[in-house]
């Protein structure tokens, strides 16, 4: 899914190999800001709180998943 309100994108991917997963990527201008794992139930509220309160507007479904490398140090 892709929220965008402005110059304020964010979209949700399913993560790939994870069900239940998706990767949340927020981009400004453009330019890619962050990019998080998070949870289904994360990934509904997040969408409903930007929809609903904040007004974006949701002009993409995202089917194709994102791989989310995590580092350990």
């Amino acid at each position: 899914m892709q929220l965008i309100q402005g110059a304020m994108q964010v979209d949700f991917y399913p993560a790939a190999g994870l069900t239940d997963k998706f990767v949340q990527v927020t981009s400004f201008d453009g330019a890619e800001m962050s990019e998080r794992l998070i949870s289904k139930r994360e990934m509904q509220y997040e969408a409903d709180q930007r929809i609903n309160t904040y007004g974006y507007v949701v002009t993409k479904f995202h089917t194709q998943p994102r791989m989310k490398v995590m580092v350990c140090c």
